[in-house]
């Protein structure tokens, strides 16, 4: 069984000890006399209350208290208690490459330029360039703060543009993939969940989808901060306190104080015990080696590099050291054949040396693996199993974006039970069709959802025809169904009678994140026969829940973008298909 365990603690109970330097002074100290400018206007008229200043391209005269200061670019000045008027912010961006002596964060400032919007999209940041003149009035001053609560629409943030907030909500960590770069998504309704992945497709999934956005809020940790060394999805947090600046891209708030982190977790994992057959579904994430004999980077899908490609092996290899499989069902492997030098030679290889036991790989037909330039592939510890047959695959014009499937009936060995393993990769909703029945109907679903369910229905009905002519009515459906739990092709699959394994004891769950929303694309599927002999099935957060392009604790993690399916069973001799 698979399991969490507290490996990696988050120092993070001293965490407000370490943000003196960067929050400046809470407290008033002995203003510093200066001959301050009076201001021209209130920081609120020039913004008002839509998305862009109506005064743009005026030179005004503007005056606050410095809340933050990004070097290089600017500062952020707040006019505390100066509007009453909810519906416009109090703070402005005051964009200097360069900063007077003596400002610093609690300085009360005048600052002349030019209204100005910065960037292009729709969510640009209201600001004062090209500064004629700026100030240092006096120093020490209490920083302004405004209490909020999430959600927050984009109107209510538009009003909070630049403004010091504390948010004393408890926020969960939902999105992670950034924290190298110090960023991070917080949530005040748990870990979000694509909205398919929790109701039904239909209309109502775009208000879910608005109200997931509204309750997330992107954050930024400053190195200054000294925050800790890892975070991963699902850290709780119990409250904020920043400046709710731009990137660039959209608002963001940049953390000035923090009040507590909860203790990250470590997933390990534990020996089968005897007679389990372990059987894992695993995205490689374009598992590519080049031209196997180290040259050929970089590869149309995977490594631009021999050094990341070994990195990658690495990381995979220890993967199946902890998982200790007798059967690996993966996708996203290099579609180059079977010879000494391809992709599945090379996987071969490194499953033997992680597990130290003796591995192969099923061949269909002709080696008919399709013309897509990833494949699915089906590898198999040979002291434990037999290949009885060559593998099957499916084609037709339904699997001409999605990769197609392929089975295999195995035998446990000395003369045990027999097993229909089928394994399937169909097509993802990215580069989506303009118009048809193919592009996105805004149901929650995205685009090719049509080709993923005929995909699924055939495969459906080809494993359970399969199964009967190979007199098995143990059938095993694994694979990256690119599709969420309530979602059209997972429906399909169900309706021909298989059990989806992992919802029936570990929901709400995921095996893939995206934007800071979870959600299940990697599943496991059994018919009644089989049921009865799963002992269990989860998905391992090996991966999703920490951020890339970092050290992680242990090797194993990380080593792709979804998370593998782990699924155990206890064959014994039961009725066959007929």
């Amino acid at each position: 069984m698979l399991h969490g365990n507290l490996k990696t603690p988050l120092y993070a109970a001293f965490f407000c000890a370490l943000l003196t330097a960067c929050t400046g002074t809470e407290s008033p100290s002995e203003a510093v006399p200066a001959h301050c400018p009076d201001r021209t206007i209130s920081i609120a008229e020039v913004q008002g209350d839509g998305r862009e200043s109506h005064l743009q391209g005026q030179q005004v005269t503007v005056q606050g208290i410095v809340t933050l200061i990004q070097s290089g670019q600017g500062l952020y000045l707040e006019e505390p208690a100066a509007d009453k008027d909810l519906k416009t912010s109090n703070a402005i961006f005051i964009q200097s490459a360069e900063l007077p002596g003596g400002i610093q964060t609690g300085s009360l400032i005048s600052a002349q330029g030019t209204v100005t919007e910065i960037g292009e999209d729709r969510d640009t940041l209201t600001a004062l360039t090209g500064i004629s003149a700026m100030v240092s009035c006096s120093s020490g001053q209490t920083l302004p703060s405004t209490k909020v609560s999430l959600p927050l629409d984009e109107t209510a943030r538009e009003a909070l543009e630049g403004m010091r907030i504390q948010i004393d909500d408890s926020l969960v960590v939902t999105d992670v993939y950034q924290f190298a770069k110090g960023k991070i998504t917080l949530s005040s309704n748990g870990l979000q969940y694509v909205p398919t992945e929790v109701m039904k497709p239909g209309p109502a999934t775009a208000s879910r989808a608005a109200q997931n956005r509204s309750s997330a809020l992107p954050v930024l940790l400053p190195k200054s901060m000294g925050f800790p060394a890892l975070l991963t999805s699902g850290t709780s947090i119990d409250q904020v306190t920043g400046v709710l600046a731009w990137d660039n891209r959209g608002k963001r708030l940049t953390l000035q104080s923090i009040s507590r982190f909860s203790v990250t977790t470590t997933p390990t994992a534990v020996d089968t015990s005897p007679g389990v057959l372990r059987i894992v579904g695993m995205n490689l994430h374009n598992y590519f080696n080049g031209d196997g004999k180290g040259g050929g980077f970089p590869t149309p899908r995977g490594a631009e590099t021999i050094d990341e490609f070994n990195r990658q092996r690495d990381r995979i290899g220890a993967a199946i050291g902890v998982m200790d499989p007798d059967v690996l069902a993966v996708m996203e492997l290099e579609n180059d054949g079977f010879g000494a030098h391809s992709a599945a030679q090379d996987f071969i290889q490194l499953a033997d040396k992680a597990s130290q036991k003796p591995w192969a790989v099923t061949r269909p037909v002709g080696d008919n693996t399709g013309t897509d330039k990833i494949t699915v592939g089906l590898f198999y510890r040979t002291d434990r199993l037999k290949a009885v047959g060559p593998a099957q695959t499916l084609g037709g014009p339904e699997f001409e974006r999605s990769r197609q499937p392929q089975a295999q009936l195995f035998q446990v060995l000395p003369d045990g039970e027999r097993l229909l393993i089928v394994i399937n990769h169909l097509k993802s909703k990215g580069s989506c069709p303009d118009a048809g029945e193919d592009a996105d109907q805004k149901d929650g679903q995205g685009c090719w959802n049509p080709i993923r369910k005929v995909s699924a229905e055939k495969m459906s009905a080809w494993a359970k025809q399969l199964a009967a002519s190979l007199d098995t009515a143990n059938i095993l459906i694994l694979g990256d169904m690119n599709a969420y739990r309530n979602e059209d092709p997972i429906t399909a699959i169900r309706d021909a009678g298989f059990t989806e394994l992992v919802e029936r004891n570990q929901l709400p769950t995921y095996s893939f994140v995206f934007a800071g929303q979870h959600g299940t694309l990697d599943y496991a599927f059994a018919s009644d026969a089989l049921l009865e002999q799963v002992l269990q099935a989860t998905i391992w957060h090996a991966n999703t829940v920490f951020p890339t392009h970092m050290e992680l604790p242990q090797p194993w993690l990380g080593f792709s973008d979804h998370d593998p399916v782990v699924v155990e069973l206890s064959l014994r001799h039961s009725k066959t298909s007929d």
